[in-house]
């Protein structure tokens, strides 16, 4: 199935692109999309996500902290949004 993920802030920085779409297997949860991610874009993308405090994720308009969509299934056509933190003022 396929999914779009969108990249914001430090996530989008280590991507190196604002959006893409990834294949991933039918039933796959948002662990594995990570995981799937995290072997294409390494470890500094695998530490991002891991330590960083405020992680939203966003599947099709949901929104989940990160410790509440790890076991989260994803439907083909899914978007999903990894938005860190914002500071500044």
């Amino acid at each position: 199935m396929y999914v779009e993920v969108l990249f914001f802030g430090q996530l989008r920085d280590i991507a190196g692109v604002r959006q893409k779409t990834v294949y991933i297997d039918e039933g796959a949860r948002v662990i594995d999309l990570v995981d799937h991610l995290g072997e294409e874009y390494g470890d500094a993308f695998r530490d991002q996500v891991g330590h960083t405090q405020g992680l939203r994720i966003f599947i099709s308009g949901r929104e989940f902290w990160l410790s509440d969509a790890t076991n989260q299934q994803l439907q083909d056509g899914d978007t999903i949004i990894l938005l860190p933190p914002i500071a500044g003022g």
